[in-house]
């Protein structure tokens, strides 16, 4: 099928409307609060949808479905240990974090610990998100450019960059999020039309297509129903999805941002809420999507030989989707990548203008801070996209990969010291850097960074631990080193510094 001149304006016209979703809430940012916190304006839908797509990026929207294809509707359960995650966040770390009134959440640090955990935690969340925002532009452009080959991939990842610095760097916040409620609509529309027309291949129906899911195992074996922490079991994707997400939730600026953004706690924790019923829809959309796939190349047309992996959703868009509605499901897919790289650049923003400008100039003013942080977003959005162009050029096949060891080295460590000076009340500072510092080398030890232990150290054979589990393993590393040594380096009769107000056991019983 040819791509059609109406699906370059579909994909022109999206972009047009989020560059005026820019313009329009540039004229409110008149002060940082309005910048980073837009005021304590969006609704409580809107901060929902936010959060929603912020977690839900390009990589997901083209990589669940295809794992899905190939290993069966089970892969696509893990958004059930995400809600209990999300329900959790809703009800402990919401109210925690508007009690305690940071405009990031790595100022917690600051006044749970000392600075330079904050520091460190900070510029932490910023390298792994330049990170991020490469990979994000880059993964779908890998896939896009397999069925798209006369469109140049610069091209591509240049203009899904571009726009979202525009909007991002001019409208602040408030243009993030209403702009992330508009591409959560699209992504899910876009979903709906790949699962209906996926299945709509099947010549006897939907129980036809059921039954011969069932035959191939492409949907949920017996076998899932043990109870293992390791392998493809329910237990095991189930508490995966609640471990890889509490970074996410606890100490990620990207969401924790969004609970600052409402007006009240109660409204923030029901935008939270409202991310139940959108991870649930999405999970059963999802696999719809990945099994309605399967179901097209077995009864609707064959596969070829060449096309595989993240390229299966795309090559089946272009060629087999509608004029005009596969414009839109590209635009979908550009969607999932601008609503994670837009709020990794707010965020970024944020934790520079914030953790590190203003307290290395305590007496800048607002209207400085300002421009300073708009700045942040043009820098950090001309150097990840840089970067995405870099991996482009170096053909960095295992990128997701390295990701993944990425956010485990960069986000358990961060995780871990979140967790222990919200709940341990008797952690102090240097209870908190052991127990960060022994993490840290716990997560370069298992995840073997680029290869760098491999290629330096004779004889060292990385663990082999299911991947589900590692965030569990760095996390834990840093909670009970810091919990044990806090028995060193806390006399008896020393109170743990600057608990009061700061700790779940401290402030709780007054939100």
């Amino acid at each position: 099928m040819e791509w059609a001149t109406i699906n370059w304006f579909v994909i022109i016209l999206y972009f047009a409307g989020m560059l005026s979703i820019g313009i329009y809430f540039s004229k409110r940012n008149k002060s940082t609060d309005d910048y980073f916190k837009a005021g304590g304006r969006v609704p409580t839908w809107v901060a929902g949808c936010s959060v929603y797509a912020t977690a839900l990026s390009s990589i997901s929207f083209i990589a669940i479905p295809a794992s899905i294809y190939a290993n069966g509707a089970i892969m696509g359960l893990a958004p059930l240990g995400i809600i209990i995650m999300v329900v959790w966040a809703a009800l402990v770390f919401v109210p925690f974090f508007r009690k305690v009134n940071v405009t990031t959440a790595y100022e917690y640090l600051d006044k749970r610990f000392d600075p330079k955990l904050c520091y460190v935690a900070s510029l932490s969340f910023i390298i792994f998100h330049i990170i991020r925002i490469a990979v994000v532009l880059y993964l779908p452009t890998l896939a896009l450019q397999q069925v798209l080959p006369s469109v140049d991939p610069m091209i591509l990842v240049g203009s899904v960059a571009l726009m979202c610095v525009i909007y991002t760097s001019i409208g602040g916040i408030e243009a993030v999020v209403w702009s992330d409620a508009i591409q959560t609509i699209i992504l899910l529309v876009g979903a709906i039309i790949i699962g209906v027309i996926g299945y709509s291949a099947s010549p006897d129906g939907l129980f036809a297509a059921f039954d011969r899911l069932a035959a191939d195992n492409k949907t949920i074996p017996d076998s899932a129903y043990s109870f293992s922490l390791v392998g493809t079991t329910l237990v095991g994707v189930i508490l995966g999805g609640v471990i890889n997400s509490i970074y996410s939730y606890v100490g990620s600026q990207d969401i924790v941002q969004r609970y600052s953004i409402t007006k009240t706690t109660k409204e923030a924790q029901n935008s939270l809420f409202l991310n139940v019923p959108l991870l649930f829809s999405s999970m059963v959309i999802f696999i719809g999507m990945g099994t309605g796939l399967y179901v097209f190349f077995i009864f609707g047309a064959s596969l070829p030989a060449n096309i595989n992996g993240n390229a299966i959703l795309p090559y089946f868009v272009i060629n087999y989707i509608p004029a005009g509605l596969s414009g839109l499901i590209i635009a979908a897919i550009f969607a999932a990548a601008q609503s994670t790289v837009s709020s990794s650049l707010n965020a970024i923003s944020t934790c520079v203008t914030s953790d590190l400008v203003s307290k290395a100039k305590p007496d800048m003013n607002d209207v400085i801070k300002l421009k300073v942080a708009k700045g942040v977003s043009w820098v950090i959005g001309f150097l990840s996209t840089g970067l995405a162009l870099h991996f482009l050029n170096s053909g960095q096949g295992d990128m997701f990969l390295y990701f993944q060891a990425i956010t485990g080295l960069f986000g358990g460590p961060i995780a871990g010291l979140f967790l222990a000076g919200i709940f341990i009340q008797r952690i102090n500072a240097k209870a908190a850097w052991f127990g960060f510092v022994f993490s840290a080398l716990v997560a370069i030890y298992i995840g073997d960074p680029a290869g760098l232990l491999t290629t330096y150290i004779p004889g060292y054979a990385k663990p082999q631990i299911f991947e589900f589990m590692i965030s569990l393993v760095v996390i834990l590393a840093c909670i009970i080193p810091a919990y044990l040594s806090s028995f060193i380096f806390v006399s008896s009769d020393e109170e743990s510094a600057k608990v009061e107000g700061l700790t779940y056991a401290t402030s709780h019983s007054s939100y």
